[in-house]
């Protein structure tokens, strides 16, 4: 082997190569310089570095220090969905006047499953008592509303004509409670109602003689059943309470309870701490201390917490986590590749070292370009472990082939750079544009996420082409660079096929065409708890709700009044796809005006109740007798009067059997209980006489907050029915309840939509991409076969990945479509670099094994990076490594075995140059290493500088 410092290849029975000066004919169209653009500005820069190398590592290291300050002191997260979508999108305008109006808190929820509401209530109570000490973390708790103060304005809540009526009925009462009472005397009662029954016969206006014969009956069972010393009791009295009076009347304290109260809430919001990637982590561990006390206090019920900030909370955490876990797996996966497939550690070292100054610099760019990671974008870090390590693989395969051959370091660094330098920076920007087309989309979550990305793809590939070179050439310099490892021969697994490459095209083609047909069965699933982590409470929580219409999951309608409010949730009601809606205008009464003066005389009338009836007067037995003889013969001369007249001769029968003591004594009872029904029941009305209409202050404010906005608009809350986390059944939903409201929003629709047009945004992304690709790839080759060429990985592997991806019914989501524009990039990655060997090659192509360690390390690297992903819980995450392992793995074989057979086929004619034939023609295949003729034959040379 030849001696460091010596620049010549040595071939037995052949002048060295760096003696041989290429002529015209070795610089055709195969087998010349690279005439990419992009290649003389690349050789420039290389030299610049190689000439200077500690200064360029020491501004490389400089430049990362900086970076990572910057980045520990600026880069903030954002881990709100909001933060993804659209500013300027119709749906996210709506979303953002909601937030103005009644602020950007979304509802934690405590869930309390018992047996019976008794065993479910006192839960409640001490969880939120538990909470209202922890004022720093908790607000706006709510377990139950307290409807006290309402309850003393209920009037207000009857209409106009119940209270009008009332208003009657209240003169005739007070007549008795100011000094008549002897009125509630047995025979003055019967007395009335014979001459109501009297008067009914005659045609009075206003009576009838049905309505007449039931009042006298009610006297004649009520008396009957306080002489019969049973415990039932009917009053007497002509006037009937108003449903809705003895409703308002017995308002109190109301819990959250569903499922016959076997089900009871708490809803609360959470305090959240700046900048933090999973929202109100204090808070939530704080919940859920209190809810692990509680269950151990009261291990008869179940309790569990869910709501959509702990579902987000619990998401972030488990993508963190997951993500930490698969940069951490990667990058050893990625770091043990490069060792295998180079043979030895020293060149997989160095370059996994620049790849971290790479990522040093990508932060600092991030910090600078965005100055925020959102939840989408902060899966670059995987990226770029799984991508950024590519380019130095490619420039160390082909350095150490050189270096194999017996060229020295500093040469064997500038030829790598001459001859793979233009398509490994064609490789990045292709990948690069891939992502910062998706910069042009509207979703804002992915546009960030592309130029993310796409930065720091395009300073991995800065890093690996220039500082690299320096630093291999300071190591290679010292005692540790003599050693030449020896990489892994995989292109002699390659080669021996391209003897027969149509059999290899018939069969790549075929197996493409099989997979394709899977795309039939592909299908995109929107629904987001399918990418939840498996096992979450809040999330197994939230489908225990949706299974019972109890989710917590709803739609807003804003309304500038209290009228279009009871107006709308009346149409919302009669929706199929609604099953309830919550709102507080219907706690404010309508017609205040009307009603107030009336009210306000009722509560002055009623000042001045009694506490206690005064006894009264008893009729004599016999006159009582005798005047319930009259109203049974009056009754039995009516059509419907039998009933009456059986119900007054069981009365009179009563009478005669008892002892006069006894009768007496259960008459003045009845009498009594007569005197304090009335009585009662004026206390009831007065009880809720304020004539102070209901008022804000009136309410908890935890419920206010929760219902009128900042500027006295009132929002009304719309659950849907079934599971609407469901596409159809949420596009349903949300058209539904578009129709009633053109300008409703809530999380709901904000999903639906949101969902929409992310899909949409990575379409364009890769459409965008794949438009910007062929645009470079024209400039890099400038001949649009050898475009097609370059493409042809790309294409059959997307075809064979979608396809695969149907039989393995394995949808597209929200979370791995991002994996289309990456193919694009990562795809055509390969194929640029087997197509620039080909160009540099004549004769019949052959796999050189830089290019074959180079192709199946990045792939092996890029699928350890991507494929680590699905040792991730959060499922979303865990698609997106299938997603990309899948695609990457059917890139690969398109480009290690299809590719090539395509080229070897093409060239199978054509001829070596004058000067390669002669070399192979006197190589001595006996005693030259065969790395020497791989030089010669597939490696362009050059004059060493």
């Amino acid at each position: 082997m030849p001696q460091e410092g010596d620049d010549s290849i040595p071939v037995p029975g052949h002048q060295g190569v760096d003696d041989m000066e290429p002529s015209a004919s070795k610089t055709g169209s195969h087998g010349g310089e690279s005439r990419s653009i992009l290649s003389p500005a690349i050789i420039a820069i290389t030299r610049l570095a190689l000439n200077y190398p500690l200064a360029t590592l020491a501004v490389a290291i400089g430049i990362s220090v900086a970076c990572v300050a910057l980045t520990a002191s600026q880069l903030n997260y954002k881990s709100s969905r909001l933060d993804l979508l659209n500013p300027n999108s119709d749906y996210n305008r709506l979303w953002i006047e909601y937030l103005e109006e009644f602020g950007d808190e979304d509802d934690a929820v405590i869930v309390v499953e018992g047996a019976n509401r008794d065993a479910v209530v006192p839960v409640l109570s001490e969880l939120s008592a538990a909470m209202n000490e922890e004022k720093r973390l908790f607000h706006a708790i709510l377990h139950e509303v307290d409807l006290s103060k309402v309850r003393a304005k209920g009037l207000h809540y009857l209409s106009v004509d119940e209270l009008r009526a009332i208003e009657v009925q209240l003169e005739q009462a007070l007549q008795i409670v100011s000094g008549a009472w002897s009125r509630l005397q047995v025979g003055h009662l019967i007395a009335e109602r014979m001459q109501m029954l009297a008067a009914a016969e005659q045609g009075t206006p206003g009576l009838n003689i049905g309505a007449a014969l039931k009042q006298l009956e009610l006297v004649a069972n009520g008396l009957l059943a306080s002489l019969s010393a049973t415990p039932r009791y009917q009053s007497p009295l002509p006037w009937e309470t108003p449903s809705s009076l003895a409703t308002v009347s017995e308002l109190g304290n109301e819990y959250f309870l569903a499922r016959n109260g076997q089900l009871g809430f708490v809803l609360l919001r959470l305090a959240v701490g700046k900048d933090e990637f999973a929202r109100g982590n204090e808070a939530i561990d704080a919940l859920r201390q209190l809810i692990a006390q509680a269950r151990l206090q009261h291990p008869e019920v179940k309790i569990g917490l869910t709501g959509l900030p702990i579902m987000e909370n619990d998401e972030m955490r488990a993508s963190q986590s997951s993500m930490l876990w698969a940069s951490a797996l990667s990058f050893v996966g990625v770091v043990a590749v490069v060792v295998a497939g180079f043979g030895g550690i020293r060149h997989a070292v160095m370059a996994n070292l620049v790849l971290l100054i790479g990522m040093a610099w990508s932060f600092g760019y991030v910090t600078l370009a965005v100055g925020h990671l959102n939840i989408l974008s902060v899966t670059f870090t995987v990226t770029l472990i799984g991508i950024g390590i590519d380019y130095g693989t490619y420039y160390i395969s082909r350095y150490m082939q050189y270096r194999r051959a017996g060229m020295a370091c500093e040469p064997s660094l500038l030829e790598t750079t001459r001859t793979v330098g233009a398509s490994i920076a064609t490789g990045a920007i292709t990948t690069a544009i891939a992502f910062f087309a998706a910069g042009f989309t509207r979703f804002v979550g992915v546009a960030e996420l592309g130029i993310v990305a796409g930065g720091g793809i395009l300073l991995c590939a800065v890093a690996q082409l220039f500082v690299l070179p320096a630093l291999i050439h300071l190591v290679d310099h010292t005692r540790w660079g003599k050693a030449s490892p020896a990489p892994l021969p995989i292109h002699s697994w390659v080669n021996p096929l391209l003897k027969l490459p149509k059999l290899m095209m018939i069969g790549g083609v075929a197996a493409t065409v099989i997979a394709a047909i899977g795309m039939k069965d592909l299908w995109y699933d929107h629904n987001l708890l399918h990418m939840q982590p498996q096992g979450l409470e809040s999330v197994e929580l939230e489908r225990q709700l949706l299974a019972e219409d109890q989710s917590m999951w709803y739609a807003l309608s804003i309304c500038d009044s209290q009228q279009e409010l009871l107006e709308r949730k009346e149409k919302f009601l009669k929706l199929a796809s609604v099953d309830r809606v919550k709102e507080i205008a219907s706690l404010f009464p309508t017609n205040i005006d009307v009603k107030q003066p009336i009210i306000q005389r009722i509560n002055g009338r009623l000042a001045n109740l009694a506490e206690r009836p005064p006894a009264v007067a008893i009729d004599p037995i016999d006159e009582l007798g005798a005047a319930l003889a009259k109203a049974q013969q009056l009754a039995e001369l009516q059509r419907d009067g039998a009933t009456c007249a059986r119900s007054l001769e069981l009365l009179r029968d009563a009478l005669r059997r008892l002892p006069a003591s006894v009768c007496y004594e259960r008459i003045s009872q009845f009498q009594q209980q007569t005197a304090g029904e009335l009585l009662s029941r004026l206390h009831v009305v007065r009880m809720v006489s304020n004539p102070q209409p209901p008022q804000l202050t009136d309410l908890p404010e935890s419920l206010v907050d929760r219902f009128v906005g900042h500027n006295g608009k009132f929002l009304l809350q719309i659950y849907g029915r079934g599971n609407i986390w469901d596409m159809q059944a949420l596009k349903k939903f949300v058209y539904d309840v578009r129709s009633i409201d053109p300008r409703a929003t809530g999380n709901p629709l904000q999903a639906y939509w949101a969902s929409l047009e992310m899909k949409e945004s990575f379409e364009y992304a890769a459409l965008y991409a794949l438009l910007v690709i062929v645009a470079v790839l024209y400039l890099d080759f400038r001949n649009l076969a050898q475009c097609a060429m370059a493409s042809l990985p790309l294409a059959m592997g997307l075809a064979a990945t979608f396809g695969l991806l149907g039989y393995l019914d394995q949808p597209l989501n929200p979370a791995n479509l991002i994996a289309l524009p990456l193919l694009l990039g990562i795809g055509i990655d390969y194929g640029v670099h087997i197509v620039h060997e080909y160009l540099e090659q004549s004769g019949r192509y052959r796999m050189s094994q830089a290019t074959a360690v180079a192709v199946m390390v990045d792939a092996l690297t890029t699928i350890i990076g991507f494929g680590s992903l699905m040792i991730a819980s959060h499922r979303g995450l865990q698609s997106l490594g299938r997603v990309l392992t899948l695609g990457v793995a059917a890139c690969t074989v398109a480009s290690m075995w299809v590719l090539p057979a395509v080229l070897a086929w093409l060239t199978r004619k054509r001829p070596l140059i004058p000067w390669v034939a002669d070399a192979v023609e006197s190589y001595d295949h006996e005693s030259a290493p065969a790395e020497a003729l791989e030089a010669v034959v597939v490696v362009p040379t050059r004059r060493a500088a």
